[in-house]
């Protein structure tokens, strides 16, 4: 990729992430390209169709370019399905190389309806939208990957230009949160089922979220503008966490500063601090380097030598990549590369172990596909539609 293609693409991206509401959970991982969007998109879908038309038709080989195996290890036994896969020229199926943790089921409920995969409830379930117009949520249902049983677990009621998004889990409750007139509205309903109910805020929650999550009976959430907060689930007090006022959750407990949204080339994720322990970590960037996007523990960018790379947060243990990870790596491990034309598609790359699970994507007659980029996420949830099932990866069970 050329500098000036990358600098377009910086430029592009900003302009989005300064407009941009938040869109529903999970809508990073599984993007249709020929889809027709609402003008006002989130950073993950624009970043995601840039790495669709850059990273096309590039080698997916690992290097490893140092001395340390452990960190980028190549699986040194392969199973027969790898090595027919292999040569052929392509990773093995998703199923094949992580049985355990993928789970293909129909795309439609039982009465028809197309959905949207969300997030994990526990191990075995998940939560599903469903749509009365695009990205405009009706329902949530919770889905029960080991015996296919579907249970609505509550109507979504909207007005006219606000959508349902953000949902998080925990505490035996789903939250989601509305914008309307730049003020950001909390919702929650028991999982079991029953009536949304507003979560009361003592003053109004100016700006829509970035993040959230349920931990310890409250909802904490991090604004677009930054700044960490608290709100107890039963509603009450909207209180700042300390020592977190210019910074975005990334994976709780952990937050930081810059969050995801950074149009000037600003590292994400530059600095860390752990909420629950006090615990700092400012990342390492060299000079030169671009679009350096940090989780917990790993960096990746691009260097001064216009090479991909991904290292640990002090600096160590660097190594090139066999793409642009754009997004950064989902749970500091995961990214989807684009394989090599005639064939095309994507596959699932495991930077600790080395290996990578063919995602059976493929460009159509006219060269659209679907395109899947997990990113920097606290989501476990790896979901896209594949013919008439939905394919369900679960990042923790690998």
């Amino acid at each position: 990729m050329t500098k000036e293609l990358e600098d377009d693409l910086r430029r592009v991206i900003g302009r989005a992430a300064e407009t941009a509401p938040q869109a529903p959970s999970g809508l990073s991982t599984a993007i249709v390209g020929r889809s027709r969007r609402r003008r006002a998109r989130t950073l993950a879908a624009v970043t995601a169709l840039a790495v669709a038309v850059v990273a096309g038709g590039v080698s997916v080989t690992v290097r490893d370019l140092g001395d340390d195996s452990a960190h980028l290890a190549v699986n040194p036994v392969p199973s027969p399905q790898e090595s027919q896969a292999a040569q052929e020229g392509r990773p093995a199926p998703v199923e094949e190389v992580w049985p355990n943790a993928v789970w293909k089921i129909p795309a439609k409920l039982s009465d028809g309806r197309k959905f949207q995969p969300l997030l994990f409830i526990d191990d075995r379930t998940i939560l599903l939208s469903t749509w009365s117009s695009f990205e405009k949520a009706d329902a949530i249902y919770a889905y029960d990957l080991g015996t296919g049983d579907v249970r609505k677990i509550a109507d979504i009621r909207t007005p006219k230009g606000v959508f349902a998004s953000g949902y998080a889990v925990g505490e035996g409750r789903v939250v989601w949160q509305t914008v309307r007139n730049r003020r950001t509205e909390f919702w929650s309903v028991p999982i079991t089922g029953g009536e949304p109910t507003a979560i009361a805020t003592d003053a109004p929650v100016e700006g829509g979220t970035d993040a959230s999550a349920v931990v310890a009976g409250k909802l904490a959430f991090s604004l677009v503008k930054g700044g960490v907060f608290t709100l107890p689930l039963d509603g009450g007090q909207v209180t700042p966490v300390a020592g977190a006022d210019r910074h975005h959750i990334l994976r709780w407990p952990w937050v930081g500063t810059p969050g995801d949204y950074t149009p000037d080339n600003e590292p994400s994720f530059e600095e860390l601090l752990n909420v629950e322990t006090g615990e700092t970590s400012k990342a390492l960037v060299r000079p030169g380097e671009k679009f350096v996007r940090c989780g917990v523990t790993t960096c990746v960018g691009t260097g001064a030598d216009e090479k991909y790379f991904h290292r640990l947060r002090d600096g160590s243990q660097q190594r090139e990549l066999p793409q642009w990870a754009a997004l950064g790596l989902a749970y500091d491990r995961f990214m989807a590369i684009h394989l090599p034309m005639p064939t095309g598609g994507q596959a699932l790359l495991d930077l600790t172990t080395g290996k990578s699970g063919d995602l059976g994507l493929r460009p159509d007659a006219k060269g659209g596909s679907v395109s899947v980029q997990p990113g920097l996420t606290g989501n476990r949830l790896v979901s896209y539609p594949l013919g008439d099932q939905y394919v369900i990866i679960d990042l923790l069970r690998i």
